[in-house]
């Protein structure tokens, strides 16, 4: 029987872990892993391991709401554009009931 050849297509990523390091301690372990070409949990856990002084990650969970507009001031805002609101379409309507019952 013929035994089945494995050829990998790409070329093996660095693996000088010195060389990571540095490029992780610019840029972060995550970002330095995908520019390299190596797993994320690699670098990780080496970054782990070795204790490495890594920049502090910034822009973590929700955005920050970039205008701090009150809720009653976005209903003037939409009423001053012509906007109706349900209540104003409920009065609407109550008000042309009573003009054609009574």
């Amino acid at each position: 029987m013929k035994e089945k050849q494995t050829i990998k297509s790409h070329s093996k990523p660095p693996r000088n872990r010195e060389a990571v390091r540095v490029v992780a301690q610019a840029i972060g372990a995550r970002a330095a892993a995908r520019s390299l070409g190596i797993n994320e949990k690699t670098v990780l856990s080496w970054s782990h391991r070795g204790k490495w002084k890594l920049p502090l990650r910034r822009n973590i969970g929700r955005p920050a709401l970039r205008s701090q507009i009150s809720p009653s001031d976005a209903l003037v805002e939409f009423k001053r554009q012509g906007g109706l609101t349900r209540m104003d379409m409920a009065r609407a309507i109550a008000e042309a009931a009573e003009k054609l019952c009574g």
